[in-house]
């Protein structure tokens, strides 16, 4: 059983290591035609881009 929970952390772990690497891609690269949709789009992409990035650290240690 022991094993079962930590393949569920690695999941968890990879999953959103890769939604947090690929949000804080599109907070780089992203582009748009009016400055306040990009503006607010690049803030939802660094916010989620960090918060994967916290939750795949967290996972880290748990592991």
């Amino acid at each position: 059983m022991e094993n079962v929970i930590a393949a569920l952390l690695f999941a968890l772990l990879v999953a959103s290591g890769t939604l947090g690497v690929s949000s804080l891609g599109m907070f780089v690269f992203h582009r748009h035609e009016k400055r306040d949709t990009q503006q607010r789009e690049r803030l939802e992409y660094a916010f989620f881009g960090l918060f994967g990035v916290v939750v795949m650290l967290m996972m880290w240690y748990a592991l």
